[in-house]
């Protein structure tokens, strides 16, 4: 099970489409074994918190504050919704 500040790829399904990619996101905490967790953007323009090379990101990115996901693991496979 994921851990709070862990760095995770996830399977998202956008609300605006019935589409899903693998985006990475950050874990914010784990409660009754769902996760929830914040997307992780290299888009510096989106509003967040930074997250930095010098901070162990691959590239300069923002955490998006404003969506929340709740992440689950179904069948050994993780998925968000």
């Amino acid at each position: 099970m994921p851990k709070p500040r862990d760095v995770i790829l996830a399977s998202v399904q956008f609300t605006d489409t019935a589409e899903v990619k693998t985006r990475p996101a950050v874990v914010l905490f784990e409660e009754l074994g769902n996760v929830v967790i914040a997307g992780v953007t290299s888009n510096l323009k989106m509003k967040g918190i930074p997250l930095t090379r010098s901070e162990g990101a691959i590239t300069d990115s923002v955490i998006k504050t404003k969506l929340h996901f709740h992440h689950l693991r179904r069948n050994g496979h993780q998925d968000c919704s």
